[in-house]
């Protein structure tokens, strides 16, 4: 059992490490507490890292009567299709950051696999993000912990963001293979937890839905004006990622 202090608050928890696993979850069941389940390569301090950043979630859930696991259900295509509100926008990348607690070594998913976070403090006017087999974040050696942690969250999102058009075209060629009546094409924004919409007859996706496999981003393009379950013979592997991970990045 490992434990987190949080304010006047504690947090005890499980960490159960899966192999073949690529995704981390965290679970709150009646029996067992809260309990973190891992692939293999994660130390403790990433683990704390995770807890660090959903501990609101947690203390939530734990003050509740309910278990509950951080996972969203998988989307309904009817009640998605309903969605009609108008949405500004894509916002900028700067407003949509969230500050977490970033550290050397963690993991992010991106298109169903996880890559570590590599921090270089070093002689820059402003901080960069560069990918090459995993997120390489220079920084300024003047920042402290709290701009080091709030420039990285704006990294992350702008490097996803400046991706999200190119990848989901991409996801939608591929659509187009298997539907005659598949869009022309699909826009991206800023959405929460909700995996896509449709806005004026145009399918908006969840720019965090990059963090899947470009099989299940599919599914999820299919299903705003099929029956993705039926177009696809694989369906039941395209829509697992959904019903095993969040749409949380960071």
């Amino acid at each position: 059992m490992y434990t987190y202090q949080t304010g006047n608050q504690t947090i005890d928890y499980k960490i159960e490490v899966v192999p073949n696993r690529t995704d981390i979850t965290v679970q709150i069941c009646d029996k067992e507490g809260v309990k973190v389940i891992i692939p293999r390569g994660l130390n403790e301090n990433n683990v704390r890292s995770i807890i660090a950043r959903k501990a609101t979630w947690i203390l939530k859930q734990l003050n509740g009567s309910q278990p509950a696991e951080e996972k969203p259900a998988a989307p309904k295509k009817e009640a998605v299709k309903k969605e009609t509100a108008k949405k500004e926008a894509p916002k900028a990348a700067a407003s949509a950051a969230k500050t977490g607690s970033f550290e050397e070594g963690d993991k992010f998913p991106y298109l169903g696999r996880q890559y570590r976070l590599n921090i270089v403090r070093g002689d820059v006017a402003k901080a960069e993000m560069t990918f090459r087999a995993k997120f390489i974040a220079t920084v300024p050696e003047s920042w402290n912990e709290q701009q080091i942690n709030e420039g990285i969250g704006q990294l992350l999102t702008e490097w996803y963001q400046g991706r999200a058009g190119e990848k989901f075209q991409e996801a939608l060629k591929s659509v187009k293979k298997a539907a005659d009546n598949a869009p022309q094409s699909v826009k991206w924004d800023e959405l929460g937890e909700e995996y896509a919409t449709t806005q004026d007859n145009t399918i908006v996706l969840n720019w965090r839905l990059l963090t899947a496999p470009l099989a299940t981003i599919e599914y999820v393009i299919a299903s705003q004006f099929t029956n993705a379950d039926e177009l696809f013979e694989g369906a039941a592997e395209r829509k697992q990622w959904l019903s095993d991970n969040t749409l949380n990045v960071f």
